[in-house]
């Protein structure tokens, strides 16, 4: 593998933080039942795999898998563990409700029953009964994590276009083919169509 060759294989996971923001953008505004639990589904899937996780049941703790997903590129990008850490840790409750109807919904997804929906505007809940365990999501909680990804990816942008001005003539022509798609994607932009509560405002349920 070439030295920047990272850059063709990081082009992967900004692609699935777009589609994650495409169908976050279509959930905030449904407000039909069966859409809302569609999108809920696919948003607790596709989020695991941009940041995956081990979860301690004992103790209820979480902490990352570094030699899954995204964390195997963690060399190449010094501040990615300890990015991704923050933002397991700042929402952990939510990760776990996320992890827990994800593998419900993999592996027993006749166990996996909605409970109630709620849309309207820029919010939508969804509660979920994973056998006799009532577990509810909402948008604000996906908000706080998707803008958080979405600055993170900025700034895994911004670093890939000075490596871009600095080290032109060592990059082959799939490294500048998947930087030029990285740039197009704009990923930063999808944040100033999401309004975040302070979460001091704001409990998990």
């Amino acid at each position: 593998m070439e030295k920047f060759d990272w850059i063709n294989s990081i082009y992967k996971y900004f692609l699935i933080l777009d589609k994650i923001n495409k169908q976050f953008k279509i959930l905030i505004r449904t407000m039909e039942h069966e859409k809302i639990e569609e999108h809920f589904f696919y948003l607790s899937i596709e989020l695991l795999r941009l940041i995956p996780f081990t979860e301690n049941k004992k103790d209820n703790t979480i902490f990352l898998n570094l030699k899954d997903g995204v964390l195997l590129l963690k060399d190449n990008i010094s501040y990615l563990e300890d990015s991704l850490q923050k933002i397991l840790q700042d929402n952990s409750k939510t990760f776990i409700k996320i992890k827990k109807i994800r593998n419900k919904y993999e592996h027993e997804p006749h166990n996996v029953n909605s409970a109630f929906s709620t849309g309207h505007s820029s919010f939508s809940a969804m509660g979920f009964y994973c056998r006799n365990q009532l577990v509810s999501l909402d948008t604000m909680e996906l908000t706080y994590i998707i803008y958080d990804l979405n600055k993170l990816f900025d700034k895994i942008e911004k670093m890939i276009n000075k490596i871009e001005f600095e080290n032109r003539d060592d990059l082959n022509q799939f490294n500048k083919l998947y930087i030029e798609k990285i740039k197009k994607i704009q990923i930063i932009n999808y944040n100033k169509g999401y309004t975040r509560i302070p979460r001091r405002y704001y409990s998990y349920q």
